[in-house]
């Protein structure tokens, strides 16, 4: 980011000054005051190598045409497990703010500027200048994102226009995700254009585990009891909903039976367990005997299998992940058509 933008941004960014010089130092590139665009590691090996992320895999979503990004740097929960920046990594306190006062980013403005970061990325890579691109995914990919998944940083659900960016979204022609940490269920409740896949981390089957792996920033019983009913309220959410347990060896790989009444209660299209990767911030907080096999990871889906009556479907390795389906839910949102492409 040049200095003059730089500047500009901290001048009106509520967040602070060490956490922002930090995250674009890490390759964020800010599409607002507190919104943020960065493309991930598969959306690069799909342009050079053809290696799909497990969400083409699992739901056809074409990974070199997928947006990551988030329209909030901010989060409630501290999870130990999360590879992303926390405010106390750098020695800075929590986030505690009213978020009614937070100088919100207007939702036209954000899919315009996260769209522009997307094709300025891209044009990064184009084959007259970069020999390893695949010209046919490249080319494919400039005719514009297909996807947008919400789930870069930060709780999602805190930005207040969350159901108009989807709406948003889906006029400008992509499918859309938002990964949450289900502690806002009056939000949920309350939107006017759901995405098309909506993600609940589930990272505890019992409160004590949960609050072990999430270290709440406000009231973890309020928080917990938060997620609890945003469970009950996914049945009747008309969305495809996920079930997502991020697994850490020696943290919360507990109790089953656990995750498989919280299962129950959800009704969720499908359970993913993603195995805990020792990566970026999360190296301060954890070990790697915290990284689950992938023996570990496929021998705890199918114990949930056995326990709920869902279908033990797929994995793909390299991404450490497993899923289970309810046999109900169509699998792809996007047909599965590009040639080559490597799990």
């Amino acid at each position: 980011m040049a200095d003059r933008e730089e500047r500009k941004l901290l001048m009106e960014t509520p967040l602070p000054e060490p956490l922002v010089r930090t995250f674009i130092r890490q390759g964020y590139q800010f599409v607002g005051r507190l919104a943020a665009y960065k493309p991930c590691h598969y959306f690069k090996t799909a342009l050079t190598d053809r290696i799909f992320c497990y969400k083409y895999w699992f739901y056809g979503i074409p990974t070199h045409r997928c947006i990551q990004w988030t329209p909030i740097l901010e989060c409630n929960l501290s999870c130990i497990f999360c590879w992303r920046l926390h405010r106390t990594d750098i020695g800075l306190p929590p986030f505690k703010g009213d978020i009614e006062k937070v100088p919100w980013d207007d939702p036209d403005e954000l899919i315009d500027k996260v769209i522009e970061a997307y094709f300025k990325v891209l044009r990064g890579y184009n084959p007259k200048f970069r020999s390893k691109t695949d010209r046919e995914i490249w080319e494919d990919a400039m005719n514009g994102p297909k996807h947008l998944a919400t789930s870069l940083d930060g709780e999602p659900t805190m930005y207040p226009y969350i159901d108009d960016l989807m709406e948003i979204g889906k006029n400008k022609g992509m499918t859309t995700f938002i990964v949450s940490n289900g502690t806002f269920p009056k939000r949920l409740e309350s939107m006017h254009t759901l995405p098309t896949q909506l993600y609940i981390s589930v990272v505890g089957p019992d409160f004590k585990t949960w609050v072990m792996a999430t270290r709440p920033v406000w009231n973890a019983k309020e928080q917990w009891g938060a997620l609890l009913e945003t469970l009950e309220l996914l049945p009747s959410l008309r969305t495809r909903k996920v079930f997502r347990i991020t697994a850490v060896k020696g943290l919360n790989m507990v109790n089953p039976e656990g995750y498989a009444k919280l299962i129950e209660i959800a009704e969720p299209d499908f359970v993913e367990v993603k195995g805990y990767s020792w990566l970026g911030r999360s190296r301060d907080r954890l070990s790697k005997e915290n990284v689950p096999r992938m023996e570990d990871i496929d021998s705890f889906a199918k114990r949930l299998a056995e326990l709920t009556g869902y279908k033990y479907i797929d994995k793909i390795e390299r991404a450490r992940i497993s899923l289970l389906w309810n046999e109900k839910t169509p699998l792809y949102i996007h047909p599965l058509k590009y040639k080559g492409a490597k799990r």
